[in-house]
């Protein structure tokens, strides 16, 4: 009898066993789905980080450009930002590229246009797919899923 036991609890812990596996592959089967949820919302989650941060670099180099037309009088490129102090030495290249964008500045005396583009380097990677535009007429920032932004583009929206 007690043979009989001991092989019903072996039995009852096997089947146990295999219940929690097949409940683990039903799981994991219903979290990497093409929904947006479960593992699928994780570069979602990335992209909009990258695009977040994007727009918030435009927006530092806006602040920069006011600053150095107070000051000096006309608005300035990457070199001149960095070199006055306005922008940190992230900034110190012809195109900086920080967070997988490409960033491109022209400026003159009187105005001012700065795009933000995805571009994935080696040492850089991006998941933002999104392309920036800001101006110094109004200082919002316009966006383009699939062509360098511009003005004529809709007002990005963060979310």
């Amino acid at each position: 009898m007690k043979e009989m036991t001991a092989v019903n609890g072996c039995a009852t812990q096997r089947l146990a066993g295999l219940l929690a596996l097949l409940l683990s592959v039903v799981l994991l089967a219903s979290c990497s789905g093409s929904s947006s949820a479960g593992l699928g919302a994780y570069p979602k989650a990335m992209g909009a980080a990258d695009e977040g941060s994007a727009i918030q670099a435009l927006r530092t180099i806006a602040t920069a450009e006011m600053q150095m037309k107070s000051s000096r009088g006309s608005y300035g490129d990457f070199d001149a930002l960095t070199q006055a102090g306005y922008l940190d030495q992230r900034f110190a290249a012809r195109t900086p590229n920080l967070k997988g964008y490409a960033f491109t500045i022209t400026a003159t005396d009187s105005e001012f246009t700065v795009n933000a583009d995805p571009q994935t380097t080696e040492t850089q990677p991006t998941t933002g797919v999104r392309h920036f535009y800001l101006d110094g007429s109004d200082n919002a920032v316009h966006a383009n899923p699939k062509q360098p932004a511009s003005k004529n583009d809709p007002v990005a929206g963060t979310g």
